[in-house]
């Protein structure tokens, strides 16, 4: 098991191979005796034990660092870092906050989100083998019978984890389809021995290319959806796409304006209603209608 300064010397090296492109093994070295300094490593590190870095790097965690003779430097395929470091930049977090910074750094409140099962979780899926759990809903209550289900994949929303799997001896309606499980309210969770052939008709990746959110709503068509934004509040969303179909069809003093193609579900209404104060929705139609009709609702609970 990887001590937490080698992990931080891990983020490092891959942050820093990848920033520099192209970077020698003498400059390496130096750029990691400096940075470790400044988490009270002041042992220094050999060329011997950055190639052993590597080694792990690799083994741990799939991402590969090449030397190129071209360019005489070492550098990280962009195909195969970005996932990998946004996994660290989470331990790098963790760390700061254990070293005594709780007084002016101030982090979300929140429950345990369930990332202990990701790794489990994500060997199941590579070898599709069957995992079992209760399940807690809202209410807080847990299912008495267990959940079996098989793996497909795993998706992030609003920094929440979910299971998408297919559910063996669910209720009939459901039958070999995709559901939903999240990560924070799977509880007794076990990983069986018992594999399964994946349903090559079940593209996952597809069946969530246009949907915002965690449910995918089988029964709903992708919409093309219009909406109009006050200059200020579009770089928001120039900065953080809604989805990644976004385009941007005008972008002035006016106006900030995108299109998206997606599926109006639950969680994307929601998370227009987040927005309405500066937004305005252009199409289609039974969408703007759909927010109207809410907010008169809303309007009528507050008024009685």
């Amino acid at each position: 098991m990887a001590k937490s300064t080698q992990i931080q010397r891990y983020l490092f090296i891959i942050r820093k191979i990848r920033n520099s492109h192209y970077i020698s093994m003498e400059e390496l070295v130096k750029a990691v005796e400096r940075e470790m300094f400044f988490y009270g490593d002041s042992a220094g590190v050999s060329k011997r034990t950055i190639r052993r870095d590597f080694d792990d790097i690799s083994e741990i965690f799939g991402v590969e660092i090449k030397y190129s003779k071209a360019n005489d430097g070492y550098f990280v395929s962009e195909s195969e870092e970005s996932d990998v470091e946004r996994q660290l930049e989470y331990f790098d977090m963790l760390n700061v906050l254990n070293g005594g910074l709780e007084k002016f750094v101030f982090t979300e409140k929140r429950k345990s989100r369930g990332t202990e099962h990701l790794r489990p979780l994500i060997f199941a899926i590579k070898n599709s083998l069957r995992v079992e759990f209760r399940y807690r809903k809202f209410d807080n209550t847990i299912t008495k019978e267990r959940r079996v289900v098989q793996p497909y994949a795993l998706k992030e929303f609003k920094s929440r984890w979910y299971l998408l799997a297919v559910e063996i001896d669910g209720r009939v309606e459901e039958s070999g389809l995709i559901k939903t499980w999240g990560l924070d309210r799977i509880e007794n969770f076990y990983l069986s021995n018992h594999s399964f052939s994946k349903n090559a008709q079940l593209n996952v990746e597809e069946e969530f290319a246009t949907c915002f959110g965690i449910f995918s709503d089988e029964e709903k068509e992708a919409e093309e959806v219009i909406l109009s934004f006050t200059p200020m509040s579009g770089k928001y969303n120039e900065a953080l796409p809604l989805h990644s179909s976004q385009k941007t069809l005008i972008d002035d003093d006016n106006e900030f304006r995108i299109s998206l193609k997606v599926k109006i579900t639950y969680d994307f209404v929601m998370e227009l209603l987040s927005q309405t104060e500066t937004m305005r929705v252009v199409a289609p139609v039974h969408l703007r209608e759909k927010l109207v009709g809410i907010y008169k609702e809303a309007i009528g609970r507050f008024q009685n």
